[in-house]
């Protein structure tokens, strides 16, 4: 009894480290020692995707309580549809990360660096507009997109400075770091 037990547990936590979550959750474990900034910002993502799926979650479970009397039903729809919305969004980032280093490799380091640089511009204008518009009680709903935008911005600041400051201490080949990205993407999209 005891062995079947424990084959099920192991069962489900193959399947649970197969899951584009899990994989975000070990590619950030992984970098946390040679780049911080790429392991705290995919730690951002999943946390991004955790925060939509439990929103979503939560929705769901709060328009399909009044019609279930238990709330047994309406409680597993909204953790089904929670998981699902997270397993999507960290397939989805998994998928624009993959499409980010293929653009990186075909277009090099300053052509990345300007589109770095007008994304940002792009996220702070975003930012800025929604501040303006936004009443003061409303504020705490523009905290994740400032998270964002304050990212996109520091992510860029870092690019600039490690791949075209030669004099910068923590100067790294471009190609090298793309090429090494695109393998460690594959490998963990296969579970390695």
């Amino acid at each position: 009894m005891m062995g079947r037990l424990r084959a099920a547990g192991s069962a489900l936590y193959e399947a649970a480290c197969q899951t584009h979550a899990a994989r975000l959750a070990i590619m950030a474990a992984r970098l946390r020692r040679e780049t911080p900034l790429v392991a705290i910002l995919i730690a951002a993502i999943l946390l991004f995707c955790l925060h939509l799926g439990w929103a979503t979650g939560r929705s769901v479970h709060a328009v399909l309580s009044p019609a279930s009397p238990t709330g047994i039903g309406a409680t597993l729809a909204g953790l089904v549809v929670g998981l699902a919305v997270i397993e999507l969004a960290a397939a989805f980032a998994i998928t624009l990360m993959t499409a980010g280093l293929q653009l990186a490799y075909d277009t090099g380091r300053h052509c990345m660096l300007a589109l770095l640089v007008v994304a940002s511009a792009f996220a702070l204008l975003g930012l800025g507009w929604r501040l303006w518009e936004t009443s003061p009680a409303a504020i705490a709903g523009a905290v994740l997109p400032a998270l964002g935008a304050a990212g996109l911005v520091v992510l860029t600041l870092w690019f600039e400075r490690a791949y075209l400051r030669p004099a910068y201490p923590g100067f790294r080949d471009f190609w090298v770091d793309v090429v090494d990205a695109r393998h460690f993407l594959m490998r963990s999209a296969h579970g390695e």
